[in-house]
């Protein structure tokens, strides 16, 4: 019987820098989370120095222009077309959407920090057909973005082999790094530096990260790292000159299953990446800091 890895839990006086929540956002059913500006007012009290909020679509664009206009100082969002939205979003009001959202990203482009998230989610995105659709519209907004002065913020996620298009099993995006391969060659196409792009919530393949960061590429790790392996796998041999630190809030809890993360938990990533890089909190805080600061171009009041 394998021991159980017991991680020491995040220390008192860390600060931190959450790249990646969805706050505002549309709620879970029967959720019990604290009102979104308790959770950031929370944040702040207990070490956050800026909040980077993530958009996917039109609607969580609108929520949080509306939250922003009751914040002060230090908070900041991306904004994002996410594959999940090119996915599930319903025919009759993608393209009125998408017009909107295009328009948006154009004409204001001092209002947000980077556009994201976006990508492929071979996931959510099972055909041939639908995955195919996710690049299409991932190369138009690269297109349409790569002469704006904005950094990417990416949403990478692989099929799993159950998730295999069995209709085309010898098709190239049938890998465990299927989505990942697509992704670096579209970049290339485009000749995107890779010092302009983060890789949200990233989930390996581990020897990625391994080489993605000898790339220039940013990587974000999870709160989940904290409590489940696999996400601290993923970077444990990536250089701390490379790393973030993120919630994906309300999802990728520390240690539990499901929409119930708030961005105060980034603290538990510090702890996940201590661990994971026999290193102290303090430096891991301290470096993670720094790099969010760098790769945002973040002013800190």
């Amino acid at each position: 019987m394998s021991k159980k890895i017991v991680i020491p839990k995040p220390e008192e006086g860390l600060k931190f820098i959450d790249v990646h929540c969805h706050l505002p956002f549309p709620r879970p059913r029967n959720d019990q989370l604290p009102p979104d500006q308790n959770q950031y007012l929370d944040y702040l009290k207990m070490g956050g120095i800026y909040l980077i909020t993530s958009t996917i679509d039109m609607l969580t664009l609108n929520l949080t222009e509306k939250f922003m206009e009751q914040k002060e100082k230090n908070f900041g969002f991306t904004c994002g077309w996410a594959p999940q939205t090119v996915t599930y979003t319903p025919k009759q009001q993608y393209d009125i959407a998408w017009k909107s959202w295009v328009e948006y990203i154009e004409k204001n482009q001092e209002k947000y920090l980077a556009i994201g998230e976006i990508g492929l989610d071979f996931h959510h995105a099972k055909t041939l057909e639908k995955r195919n659709r996710q690049v299409e519209v991932f190369k138009i907004i690269l297109e349409l973005t790569n002469n704006f002065d904005k950094s990417y913020v990416l949403h990478v996620r692989n099929a799993a082999e159950r998730e295999f298009d069995r209709q085309h099993p010898k098709h190239r995006y049938n890998k465990r790094d299927g989505a990942v391969k697509e992704i670096l060659n579209i970049l290339k196409e485009f000749k995107i530096n890779p010092k302009r792009v983060l890789w949200h919530c990233f989930s390996g393949p581990e020897d990625y990260g391994r080489t993605l960061p000898n790339q220039g590429f940013t990587l974000s790790v999870p709160s989940s790292a904290y409590g489940f392996e696999r996400w601290r796998s993923a970077t444990r041999f990536s250089p701390l000159e490379s790393l973030v630190t993120e919630t994906d809030a309300y999802y990728q809890h520390p240690y539990k299953r499901g929409p119930i993360n708030v961005p105060s938990n980034v603290r538990y990533t510090i702890a996940a990446i201590a661990y994971s890089h026999k290193v102290s909190q303090k430096l891991v805080s301290e470096k993670t800091v720094e790099n969010a600061i760098r790769f945002f171009n973040l002013e800190i009041e």
